[in-house]
């Protein structure tokens, strides 16, 4: 599958990302990133705890891994290419953040003076350093975005996006990332998924298997 019509059939995903990086791009120039952390903060509320704690393991590397080993039954090359996407892209989520920013601070060491005025999930034990990229975010939206190539329904491409971005948004929530590291793992996770796809004959991948 070429580049131009993987853009062709997937525009459901690609048109609404982009539009989502350009927003929060924008947000991003005009605030702080502590600033739309505390913005953020302020909406919490016991169902949203509720919601975000659990949906955000769906970033999670057992979920992606466990998601692979079922779709190995169904389909040899999508499961490869599920497990690949977590592996590349975890891999290179892990070397930014281990060699590129390793001593980034996450939202609870930058806002360690003040934690105790801040909203905090139970049972959410925080992070402290290796802040960016959110590698939850990485995977997700490699994993989403693999789906994307999958399904016919322009209505279900649009769901993984927004399930993609929800899992974002709960690292967020959850006081586990700043708004850039979200960002920016959207872009590798996705980036890792259209560069697999659209390489996976030079693996010696076939859709049909």
């Amino acid at each position: 599958m070429n580049l131009l019509k993987l853009l062709r059939t997937n525009w459901p995903f690609w048109i609404p990302y982009c539009l989502f990086l350009m927003g929060l791009g924008t947000a991003q120039l005009l605030y702080r990133q502590g600033i739309i952390s505390l913005e953020v903060n302020r909406y919490s509320n016991p169902y949203a705890d509720l919601f975000f704690k659990y949906i955000t393991h769906l970033g999670d590397g057992a979920f992606v891994i466990a998601a692979g080993l079922v779709m190995l039954y169904r389909s040899r090359y999508k499961g490869i290419l599920i497990l690949l996407s977590y592996a590349v892209s975890g891999i290179f989520a892990q070397l930014i953040k281990n060699f590129g920013f390793p001593k980034e601070p996450r939202p609870a060491e930058y806002f360690s003076g003040m934690m105790q005025h801040l909203h905090t999930v139970e049972g959410v034990e925080l992070s402290h350093w290796n802040s960016f990229p959110s590698g939850h975010t990485t995977s997700a939206f490699a994993f989403f975005a693999l789906i994307t190539f999958w399904v016919k329904s322009p209505f279900l491409k649009f769901l993984c996006l927004a399930a993609a971005v929800t899992v974002g948004f709960s690292r967020m929530y959850l006081m586990q990332h700043f708004l850039i590291d979200v960002y920016a793992g959207s872009l590798l996770g996705t980036l890792t998924a259209y560069a697999l796809v659209l390489n996976s004959h030079r693996l010696k991948l076939r859709a049909s298997t």
